[in-house]
């Protein structure tokens, strides 16, 4: 007899209760040039490009979305 043939299914995880988050200003963050935030934002931006590039339809996909109509 296999010892896994018992098994439960694992619970689904919990989640997290309104408590459990707290609103902060930016006021209350660690100290920051308007160079670094200007850096921050810009690492952002990027990173948000990139993500579009990535979801966006290739040009193949494109093409054969034109040619079945």
């Amino acid at each position: 007899m296999h010892p896994n043939r018992f098994r439960l299914p694992a619970p689904p995880p919990q989640a997290p209760c309104p408590g459990a988050f707290v609103l902060m200003s930016v006021g209350m963050l660690p100290g920051q040039t308007a160079g670094q935030w200007a850096l921050q934002q810009a690492i952002y931006e990027w990173a948000f490009a990139r993500a579009q590039e990535v979801v966006a339809p290739s040009l193949l996909e494109r093409d054969l979305l034109a040619v079945w109509n």
